[in-house]
């Protein structure tokens, strides 16, 4: 990955660093129901932890984190680096990550980084499917009516290494037709998502579309501390308050005020 120096103005990583020392990154992933936090020092995951079903992100995202900083012998001001998955996603699960790292990283000079959920997704996947073909991958959520969050990546390599993933459709919300006439060639789905829009999509393209069933369902934090590391040395780290949510689609609310404002009177 190489040594991360300069985070695009906003400090640097190598002042808190002593000689050869690697970044220590906290990583959340809240996207969906199933919250994850990992710690990492560089590459080397030094602990994960993840949200037992059923349980809001609020009630277990802060003693997760406790535990995995207290594990390890670690304080909070120990952190060098922040990392996010921004979206797509729930829409009260994403606010509760972000709102959550900002107070984590309020006050410290410690730089951000956001990270696509879907793109985590994707590397989630390679790593835990080391024998994955190449080829196009579709990482996919749940976005519910039918539809997906989606993205593609070309998939060069059989390792789960970040520069193997190369983005080739953009992400976004899709239903089965739209995604076909994004990705004519088809691709191999992975995540939540698959079981959404797969029946229809193996039905009218049988030979283009594959389904592993095999791949996690949802990204985890540590793909997200990982992509995070990398965006950090590329100079995307920030300030913890500059970082949004992607929502990609609308919140059902605003939509219905939408429609209700164009009714006639």
């Amino acid at each position: 990955m190489g040594k991360i120096c300069c985070l695009a103005g906003y400090g640097t990583l190598s002042s808190s660093l002593g000689p050869g020392e690697e970044p220590l990154c906290l990583a959340l992933e809240t996207a969906t129901a199933t919250a994850s936090v990992a710690l990492l020092r560089g590459e080397r995951v030094l602990a994960v932890d993840q949200s037992p079903d059923g349980q809001h992100h609020s009630e277990t995202l802060l003693p997760m984190i406790d535990g995995i900083l207290s594990a390890g012998g670690y304080r909070l001001e120990a952190i060098d680096l922040f990392a996010v998955s921004i979206g797509p996603g729930a829409f009260t699960s994403l606010r509760i990550g972000l709102a959550t790292l900002k107070g984590l990283a309020f006050g410290s000079a410690r730089p951000a980084v956001a990270v696509s959920t879907l793109q985590a997704l994707a590397l989630t996947a390679c790593r835990a499917l080391p024998a994955l073909a190449p080829g196009m991958l579709v990482p996919t959520l749940d976005a519910r009516r039918g539809e997906v969050y989606a993205a593609a990546y070309s998939r060069a390599a059989l390792a789960g290494d970040l520069g193997a993933l190369t983005p080739r459709v953009a992400e976004s919300v899709y239903g089965p037709g739209e995604l076909a006439r994004a990705l004519p060639e088809g691709g191999t789905l992975v995540g939540e998502g698959a079981r959404v829009v797969a029946p229809e999509l193996i039905a009218g393209e049988p030979g283009g579309w594959r389904v592993d069933y095999a791949s996690p369902g949802v990204p985890d934090a540590v793909a997200v501390g990982l992509l995070g590391l990398a965006g950090a040395a590329q100079g995307r780290g920030c300030p913890a308050g500059d970082l949004v949510p992607r929502y990609v689609r609308r919140a059902e609310a605003e939509v219905t005020r939408t429609a209700q404002s164009l009714e006639p009177n």
